[in-house]
Order: structure tokens, then C-alpha cells, then sequence
């Protein structure tokens, strides 16, 4: 990638700056979180779920005297078990026609992060534009102020007839029509907002993508976690599948996924992910990626490819060619509605999420910003949270960052959520 090295330096300096309010901000509320005593909803890191069937044959490869291999590098593209097991995961769950069946078009990542990173890196110039929805998984638009690219973040809102956020399609497709945009990063289950798009919507974004002529990275790494399959007590119902953007009509040629253990398989430490997509451009993808961290850890790989089997021969055992919510999602489902009940009881309106690992709330009725809330959340009821200010671009469409919003994690085990509902009942948040 050419690039003038003072003009990368200004890039990432600007970025730096403008990026200094809300890393402040993210350290401070963090810093809180570790404080004796609190209890932590800030983080999105699982503290159940974490796959036993991947754990018990990572264990297996790391003592396996048979294989000399099994704890030494991996090739660049990944072990083969692993990508055997990527593609027969998603062909097993309904996208047979955009996954290779020999794993041609499959790559292990050292970590959903790098898959993102070394995709953006292999499909951004600069002076492209790269464009994703807002709130966003700030590592978007740093890794555009790294390559040089120009990040367009089209601002979701909170729509009043729903209450939940809703897409300026409008907005998205004046973003997508520029003549230098490149990418759309497409984020489902949506990093923070919990929203899930519909397989329409998913088709009338698809159709931006076609006529545009834009590549699509499909950041869908909750894909088993969301709620529609559940009832208002938490119960299991027979499931909502979850639309992927590469089943989406011609996308199969324009959208690299992305997937990751982390959060499939609740193994955020093991930093195994991986993408499928074109050949041609998931070859650039590896490209980039030999130079970075050569390979994920290969025992953990292995780990990784017992347990995308186990979730396959489940899905092929019960003739279900769909992706389904798991037995996690399950927990978090029931963590939104205690959790929400005693938000909304303390005075907060509530977002309602369709998924992820994430309940978003408006304290505007408190009279507080976000960063006042959770600060004093913190200090009075001993629960952690993140205000949201952290997750937008202050000169997105021109208006500044809402400072309105927290974000919670719903990722914890039911027990410590219940916790969490009852100190915000017992020490409510009041405005001055």
C-alpha cells in the first residue's frame, strides 16, 4: 500500500486526537470498574458459556505426544481441521452456496480484531472511504486513520414508534454512492446497539452494495446470539434463523464474514477468528496477515474445530439448515428482561436489543449525561457501566456525540445480573 509517510503520521495524529476525549473517557469509567466491590457490566467479556467440547480437545492437543505438530506453527491459512470445520459449519447452517466446500475461501485469524484489521488493510487505500453504521465498534475508524482511509459513519437513531435504533437508509445510500467508497463494514448482531437485521433489510442494503459497486465486510461475529427465539420469560421458542449478508442476493462475490471464537464459542482469550469470502480477496487478506501474526495458536485451533463440528453434526442431526440462537443466548435473553425491569424502574428508558452481548438505555429523564450516570452508578450502586459517547464519531453528519446513552453488559452469568438489578433498585440513580 503506497503512502505518504507525513501524511500517514497526520492521519493517525488527528486520529489520536480526536479520539483523546472518548479514550479518556473509556479509562476513566474503566478504572472504575476494577474498584473492590463493583460489579462489572462494562466489559463485553463472557463470564459463563465458555465451550467445554473445544476446551477438553485443546486440552487433548496440547498433551498429544502423537502429533509433533499440534503445538508447533500452523500454516498461514490455518490448520486444516480448523478451515475444514469453518466451512462445513457454515454450510451446515444455510450459506452452502457462498462457502466452499474444500475451504477454498476460508482464512484463520489470530482473533476476530486481526480478520477486520487485515481485511480493512487489504481492501482500503488511501483516500478511499470506508462506511459503517453508527454507534460502531470504535476499532473501525481507527483502523481507517492507520490506512489512510476516510471513515463515513451514518448515524442510527432511536426511533420514537419503535424505541428501538433504527437505519437512515437515505443516508447509507448517499454514503455508498460516492465515487470513493470502497467498504461498508455491515455489523449484525450490532456492536453496541444489539440490533439484528432483518433478511429485507440485509436484501435492501445488499442492492446499495450491487449498484455501488461496494464490498461488504460482514462483521457478524454474535450470529448465535439473539433473542427472537425466545418468550417474555426467557423461555426457549422454536427460533428466528439469522440472516447472513453473504446469502443476501449477489453478495457472495462482495462480502467477507467474519467469525470468531471469541464470542461463538464465549473464548474471548483464545483470540482464534477467521473470515470466509472471494478467493481473490481473501488471498490479499492472507497476504497481509503473514506478516502479522503468521498464525493463531494451533492447539486452540484444533479446539476450535471440535467444537464447529459439534454445532454442524447438532444441526444436521436435527435437519435445521439455519443459524440458530444457543443455549447462551438463551441466559442473555433472560439477562435483557431483568436487567431492563430494574432500569426501567430507576428511571431509565430502555432499548430493547435483538441480540448481542448489549442493553443500551436513554437517562435523558435523569437530567444526566451519560459519562455523570455511570460514574455515579458506580459510586452509589457498585455497577459498572460504559457511557456510549465512546462509540461514536463527534463529527458524524455534522452533530455531535449524544450524551445520552449507557451501554450494559448482558454477557454475565444470571446470578450476577440479578445482583446487578437489585443494587440499581435499591440505590437509584437520581437526577439533580
Amino acid at each position: 500500500m503506497d503512502q505518504d509517510p507525513a501524511r500517514f503520521l497526520g492521519d493517525v495524529a488527528r486520529s489520536q486526537q480526536a479520539n483523546a476525549g472518548a479514550s479518556q473517557v473509556w479509562a476513566e469509567v474503566t478504572a472504575l470498574s476494577r474498584l473492590p466491590g463493583i460489579l462489572d457490566l462494562g466489559q463485553g467479556w463472557p463470564d459463563f458459556g465458555a465451550d467445554m467440547t473445544a476446551r477438553e480437545a485443546a486440552s487433548r492437543a496440547l498433551l498429544d505426544e502423537s502429533d509433533p505438530r499440534s503445538n508447533q506453527y500452523s500454516m498461514i491459512p490455518g490448520r486444516p481441521e480448523l478451515i475444514a470445520a469453518i466451512s462445513r459449519y457454515y454450510r451446515a447452517t444455510g450459506s452452502a452456496d457462498a462457502v466452499h466446500a474444500d475451504g477454498g475461501n476460508v482464512l484463520v485469524t489470530s482473533s476476530g480484531t486481526e480478520a477486520v484489521y487485515a481485511t480493512m488493510q487489504a481492501t482500503l487505500s488511501p483516500g478511499d472511504e470506508c462506511v459503517f453504521l453508527e454507534p460502531f465498534f470504535p476499532w473501525y475508524i481507527s483502523n481507517c486513520a492507520i490506512f489512510g482511509a476516510t471513515p463515513v459513519a451514518v448515524r442510527m437513531r432511536v426511533s420514537e414508534a419503535t424505541g428501538q435504533y433504527d437505519v437512515d437508509y437515505e443516508a447509507l445510500e448517499r454514503a455508498l454512492a460516492s465515487p470513493k467508497c470502497k467498504v461498508l463494514i455491515h455489523n449484525s448482531p450490532h456492536n453496541p446497539t444489539g440490533k439484528v437485521f432483518t433478511r429485507e433489510e440485509n436484501e435492501r442494503i445488499a442492492a446499495m452494495c450491487v449498484e455501488h459497486d461496494v464490498m461488504c465486510i460482514a462483521d457478524e461475529v454474535y450470529e448465535r446470539c439473539t433473542f427472537g427465539g425466545f418468550d417474555g420469560d426467557g423461555g426457549h421458542g422454536d427460533g428466528d434463523a439469522f440472516p447472513r449478508m453473504m446469502d443476501s442476493t449477489r453478495m457472495a462475490d462482495r462480502t467477507v464474514t467474519v467469525g470468531t471464537a471469541s464470542k461463538l464459542l464465549a473464548l474471548t482469550g483464545w483470540r482464534v477468528g477467521w473470515i470466509t469470502g472471494p478467493p481473490a480477496v481473501v488471498a490479499g487478506v492472507k497476504t497481509m496477515k503473514s506478516y502479522t501474526t503468521f498464525c493463531a495458536p494451533t492447539p486452540l485451533q484444533l479446539g476450535v474445530a471440535a467444537a464447529l463440528n459439534k454445532i454442524a453434526d447438532d444441526a444436521e442431526a436435527n435437519g435445521v439448515s439455519a443459524v440458530t440462537s444457543d443455549e447462551a443466548a438463551a441466559a442473555m435473553a433472560e439477562n435483557v428482561r431483568v436487567l431492563s425491569s430494574a432500569l426501567t424502574d430507576a428511571g431509565l428508558r430502555v432499548i430493547r436489543p435483538d441480540g448481542g452481548y448489549f442493553l443500551v438505555t436513554d437517562v435523558s429523564d435523569l437530567g444526566l449525561t451519560s459519562v455523570e450516570y455511570c460514574k455515579r452508578l458506580a459510586n452509589e450502586a457498585k455497577v459498572a457501566s460504559i457511557p456510549m459517547v465512546v462509540f461514536y464519531d463527534p463529527g458524524a453528519d455534522g452533530a455531535s456525540a449524544p450524551d445520552n446513552f449507557v451501554r450494559f453488559a448482558v454477557c454475565k452469568k444470571p446470578e450476577t445480573v440479578r445482583a446487578c438489578a437489585e443494587a440499581i433498585r435499591a440505590n437509584p440513580v437520581r437526577g439533580e
